[in-house]
């Protein structure tokens, strides 16, 4: 007789067990001087690090690469590994993990940037008023005020 198959799960930081599917994100932190780049979807209060999802088949590097490039034409030189960001979504009634991935890209965006999406906002903001925005996931917050040293 073999044992039943369980339904796949993961654990979010805070110990919350999440049942069913983990999605994984690709997130650009993107720093210049005093300011860093973020995503508004247009309607939406909350701000996010440009990225996005990664679909199957594809490395978290190459989806970010390529996300940028479609959501603002920014075209990465060289990425270093910054940490993940572990959340929990709620979607179509039920709780997804979701894992972002963050990266530092180090190239120089200055003024040449803007939105090639017609429902995403790129926007540069201060660092310091980081802590006045709605980031999602939320746990990006805690991460602001680092941002700048």
């Amino acid at each position: 007789m073999t044992p039943l198959a369980s339904k796949p799960t993961a654990t979010t930081s805070y110990g919350d067990p999440v049942a069913g599917p983990v999605r994984i994100n690709a997130r650009a932190l993107l720093v210049a001087g005093d300011r860093v780049l973020l995503a508004n979807e247009r309607g939406q209060k909350s701000f996010h690090l440009p990225g996005g999802r990664v679909e199957p088949g594809e490395t978290v590097q190459a989806a970010l690469r390529r996300l940028l490039n479609e959501q603002a034409g920014i075209e990465l030189d060289y990425l270093t590994f910054v940490g993940g960001i572990e959340s929990i979504s709620i979607e179509r009634g039920g709780r997804t993990g979701v894992l972002d991935v963050v990266f530092a890209a180090d190239r120089s965006w200055g003024a040449d940037f803007g939105s090639r999406l017609n429902d995403l906002d790129i926007v540069s903001v201060s660092l310091g008023s980081l802590l006045d925005l709605e980031l999602r996931p939320a746990d990006l917050r805690r991460t602001g005020p680092r941002l700048a040293h």
